[in-house]
């Protein structure tokens, strides 16, 4: 899935997915179980997720406000390197 995200070259998306993978907040899972989107190929399942973070190609402001987006960047910024 990340290899997926990667494509949309945004690093903030990228950052939220690996600090949501495997917790209960909106991360590409918790769309796809939204949306019930299980039976979906990834492409679409990493797009619904996608849609949901952005608007006019930003973080939604409601999202965005309640990242730390320096915690992310240390915990998992090393990782997001290797896939952008």
């Amino acid at each position: 899935m990340l290899t997926e995200l990667a494509t949309y070259q945004n690093r903030k998306l990228l950052l939220w997915q690996l600090a949501a993978d495997g917790r209960t907040f909106c991360g590409i899972r918790f769309i796809v179980q939204e949306r019930d989107l299980q039976a979906a190929p990834v492409d679409e399942q990493v797009q619904a997720f996608v849609e949901d973070m952005l608007s006019d190609g930003e973080i939604r402001p409601e999202y965005d406000s309640m990242a730390d987006w320096e915690a992310m960047e240390a915990n998992h910024g090393d990782t997001a390197d290797q896939y952008l």
